[in-house]
């Protein structure tokens, strides 16, 4: 009797995987059919469709933005906050976010600035900053997204994420519109 009823799960268990076999097979098929031969005309529409959507992200990206400074506004007696809200914005000239509020241009003279305000305090959060603001003073910006997305989280903000960074020409109209 035990050899039977381990015959019947076996043959159970066969029939499954075949069943789950054939309808792979079955939707792998339908897959090939539907997507061997493309519409050009669809993906052509497509295409101009997803570039001008592209184009005009990119406009949003490097256009004018409210609250924009030429200086930090920083001195000696700033808070960790206050520097921490100046770093955030000067990484908008470099980033790709949703939205952006607020911008100081990222230039030698207010990364020195911050750089020295960072250096001589006693911030709770001073080797994270001291980090960030030397990469920059080396004209290493291959992390500014992430950076961004370090202060905006500090922040706890909740839209504008950094998703990536403007390309030498974007960070260069986003300069032209904003400075």
């Amino acid at each position: 009797m035990n050899k039977f009823r381990w015959s019947v799960v076996a043959i159970i268990v066969v029939a499954a995987v075949l069943a789950v076999v054939i309808t792979l097979q079955q939707n792998a098929e339908k897959y090939e059919a539907t997507h061997n031969e493309p519409n050009t005309n669809e993906i052509t529409a497509m295409d101009v469709t997803k570039n001008e959507d592209a184009k005009e992200d990119m406009k949003e990206q490097t256009s004018e933005i409210g609250g924009v400074q030429d200086e930090t506004g920083l001195s000696q007696n700033s808070t960790q906050e206050e520097v921490m809200d100046v770093m955030h914005h000067m990484t908008h000239q470099k980033v790709i976010a949703e939205e952006k509020w607020g911008a100081v241009e990222m230039n030698s003279e207010n990364i020195n600035a911050v750089y020295e305000i960072v250096n001589d305090s006693d911030f709770m959060l001073k080797g994270d900053l001291l980090n960030i603001v030397t990469g920059w003073k080396e004209g290493n910006f291959d992390n500014v997204a992430q950076d961004h997305n370090y202060f905006w989280e500090y922040q706890r903000g909740t839209v504008g994420r950094a998703t990536g960074t403007l390309n030498s020409n974007e960070e260069a109209k986003f300069i032209k519109n904003n400075f």
